[in-house]
């Protein structure tokens, strides 16, 4: 087994944050368009919790608009 020197570690250690800078840089626009999408499905839960609401008052008036239309309105 051969002695590796502290200069011979260093330039490896260098080699390596070279490495890991480059592939962050790499990632950062992945990183940064799961976090868009990740507030994107934020704003489609929030979007649909206000929406079922509406969609049963909507459906309740329809509701009520087809009996008037059959049975009231002879």
């Amino acid at each position: 087994m051969s002695e590796v020197s502290h200069e011979q570690i260093y330039e490896r250690l260098i080699a390596v944050e070279s490495k890991v800078d480059r592939i962050d840089n790499n990632t950062k626009g992945l990183v940064e368009a799961i976090d868009a999408a990740q507030g994107a499905i934020k704003v489609l839960g929030w979007v649909a919790s206000i929406a079922q609401p509406i969609l049963w008052i909507g459906g309740v008036i329809v509701a009520a608009g087809a009996i008037w239309q059959t049975w009231l309105k002879k």
